[in-house]
């Protein structure tokens, strides 16, 4: 079963260790790692030596937290890969703008074209989103009125796992990744670099995702 988070864990685990967390440490799930499939937006697949064979529909979960910020099922396109085990995900979206005159989708160069001549100190002008197809496509992903319109970056955390979750354990992974992320049996994990954690990452938990400076 597939198992959507927002962000990525603020403790600093990385994909690997995530699934030490939950499979070796606190023994919360079995994670599924079968090299031949292939989890997707379009179902389940397997990897054969003739090609890819589907097997089934994908049964998901997507957090709270995903949903408060408008990602549901409907923002993955039908060819997103989920992969298996464990994954975080990074998507950077920037929109683009034009300053235009006022009343008008002319930039001054183009109104100024048009018109021969005109007093500055009478026009208006004004920033505007150029909303060009791939822009609309993506804004569209998401629930209505909550596209972030600036540069920004959505990070998503997702699970595979063998069986489904019972509720302790789903809100103990929910909790490792999206809230306070407190470690148990911290001495099980190396601060080797590279190991458990990653030291590229800086997320403060809210919202899912993160302004582009």
């Amino acid at each position: 079963m597939l198992y959507i988070f927002a962000g990525f864990p603020r403790n600093g685990l990385h994909a690997g260790g995530i699934q030490f967390a939950v499979e070796e440490v606190e023994q919360l799930a079995i994670l599924e790692h079968e090299p031949r499939a292939r989890y997707r937006k379009a179902g389940v697949f397997s990897v054969t030596e003739y090609g890819e064979e589907w097997l089934m529909p994908v049964e998901y979960r997507v957090s709270r937290m995903c949903l408060r910020d408008g990602i549901t099922w409907d923002w993955f396109p039908e060819n997103w890969t989920f992969g298996n085990g464990a994954t975080i995900s990074k998507t950077m979206a920037s929109p683009e703008y034009k300053t235009v005159v006022h009343g008008t989708d002319l930039t001054l160069d183009e109104f100024l074209a048009i018109s021969g001549s005109a007093r500055l100190v009478d026009l208006g002008l004004e920033r505007t989103h150029i909303k060009h197809e791939g822009w609309k496509e993506y804004e569209a992903r998401w629930v209505p009125g909550t596209c972030p319109q600036e540069s920004h970056v959505v990070h998503l955390t997702c699970l595979v796992t063998v069986h489904p979750l019972p509720e302790f354990a789903y809100q103990r992974i929910r909790e490792l990744i999206e809230e306070s992320g407190e470690l148990r049996e911290p001495d099980s994990y190396s601060s080797e670099d590279g190991k458990h954690f990653a030291t590229n990452r800086c997320w403060d938990g809210k919202p899912v995702y993160t302004r582009m400076s």
